[in-house]
């Protein structure tokens, strides 16, 4: 009787058990049913008044005009997501006529108002919110609202408001900014982590354009350190050639502090000023790498017959990036670099900027006027065996492997084969061995096979040898 009460007893309790999970899976079936229904409920009604929105929007870029039901929704919609995403993409996409109409439309609508109203918030994020609109929609009632919070207590909204109000044009503005950038960059904030970043600031003052420019040059003389590399950075961002902007550039290329420096360089080689191009030149010999690779992109842009001999003394810079802007300075400046960067691969011993000549001068015209000047038998054709022959020491050999095969004259497809061969390597041996098998001149031949002869008992490791002496 006992075993049998047992049985019972783990049949009721497994019965049990299955009803339970049954039970439990309906409901989750029924819970998951209903939430996908108001899900998709939901998110009819966000395609519904998006549809809305942008018909609404689309009339007010067109016309102006637009039903009396949607105004009075506008001045509820601050908190819809869906509006903001709509007007955020009518803003983007607009014109400055519609943008205007824009502007004006949620000023009458009371959008606007609705906004400095949420300035006033005791939430951080809602007056974050409010500000980011404000400087979006460019209107000048928000104007005066975005002076206040970009002093708030909130190291976020203050933030969100100098970035709003780089964008403006007001005469309220220009103060602001400055003041901003005493404070942040002269280190006034009671606590650091406190203070607005100086990035922000930047950013607003670039963002304002010329109009900041004269305003910050006594800033860029006299200011503190982090004060001077934000001036330097907006003068670099917005070139002005105004005699003053240039003078003071001048005087920033002797800073002490090297990222100053470093600006200066790239704001006067952005607006074009020639007079620069000593004192850039100059700067080739600073400590700071950094220094060095703007002033040689600098002279790059200017693009004068002057920088040429500094830039190719650049070439043999110990960091490999001011050794690259040296190359593409000259690349900029054209043919009249072109002598220089010879006599630079001839005379100069430094194996880097040797490589670096040769990478320059495939760009140019130079290596195929040498190859065909190689059958002169007066100076010029010395000195165009000679200058090939560092070419090809230093890897160069696509332009000459293409000239031994395609080349008319047999008397420089020869010289080309006395400059190939003393420079074996698999690509040039497999040249010498087609041009054995297939040129149509027997003296070609013969030097060929002779330069395949010599590199066969030449000692392993000669290449090496002589190219590292």
């Amino acid at each position: 009787m006992m075993g049998g009460g047992v049985a019972v007893a783990w049949y009721q309790a497994v019965w049990w058990s299955v009803l339970a999970a049954v039970v439990v899976a309906a409901g989750a079936a029924g819970l998951a049913m209903a939430w996908r229904r108001l899900s998709r409920r939901v998110q009819e009604a966000r395609d519904r008044r998006r549809e809305r929105y942008r018909a609404a929007l689309d009339r007010v870029q067109t016309d102006g005009a637009v039903d009396a039901q949607v105004v009075s929704e506008w001045s509820r919609a601050l908190g819809d997501g869906v509006f903001r995403d709509c007007l955020a993409d009518a803003i983007d996409r607009a014109d400055a006529e519609a943008r205007s109409r824009l502007i004006a439309f949620c000023e009458r609508s009371g959008y606007v108002v609705r906004l400095c109203r949420a300035a006033w918030s005791v939430w951080w994020w809602r007056r974050a919110v409010a500000a980011r609109w404000l400087g979006r929609l460019g209107s000048r009632e928000g104007i005066s609202d975005l002076i206040r919070l970009s002093d708030d207590r909130s190291l976020h909204v203050r933030c969100v408001a100098i970035s709003a109000l780089g964008a403006l044009r007001d005469p309220r503005i220009e103060p602001m900014l400055l003041k901003a950038l005493d404070t942040t960059g002269g280190g006034r904030e009671t606590s650091s982590h406190r203070r607005v970043p100086i990035e922000v600031v930047t950013a607003a003052l670039i963002a304002q354009g010329a109009s900041m420019i004269l305003p910050l040059l006594s800033r860029l003389q006299e200011g503190p350190t982090a004060v001077r590399e934000a001036v330097a950075n907006v003068l670099s961002c917005v070139p002005e050639a105004h005699p003053r902007v240039r003078a003071a550039l001048l005087g920033a290329l002797r800073d002490a502090d090297a990222e100053v420096r470093a600006r200066a360089a790239q704001a006067l080689g952005q607006i074009g000023y020639v007079g620069a191009v000593v004192p850039l030149a100059d700067a080739l010999s600073d400590t700071a790498w950094f220094v060095r690779l703007r002033a040689a992109r600098a002279l790059g842009l200017l693009g004068h017959a002057g920088a040429i001999r500094p830039l190719v003394a650049a070439l043999t810079d110990e960091s490999w990036q001011v050794r690259a802007a040296a190359g593409e300075a000259l690349r900029r400046l054209g043919d009249p670099a072109v002598p220089a960067l010879a006599d630079c691969l001839l005379t100069s011993r430094d194996r880097y900027a040797k490589e670096q000549i040769v990478e320059e001068l495939q760009r140019t015209t130079l290596i195929g006027e040498q190859v065909n000047l190689l059958d002169i038998q007066t100076g010029a054709g010395f000195a165009a065996r000679r200058l090939l022959r560092e070419v090809a020491r230093h890897g160069a050999t696509r332009i000459l492997l293409d000239a031994l095969r395609r080349h008319p004259k047999a008397a420089v497809r020869r010289r080309l084969v006395d400059v190939l061969g003393r420079e074996p390597s698999p690509r040039v041996i497999a040249a010498l061995h087609d041009v054995v098998t297939a040129d149509q001149d027997a003296g070609v031949r013969e030097a060929a096979s002779r330069a395949l002869t010599a590199g066969s008992r030449r000692p392993p490791g000669d290449v090496v040898e002589r190219r590292a002496a």
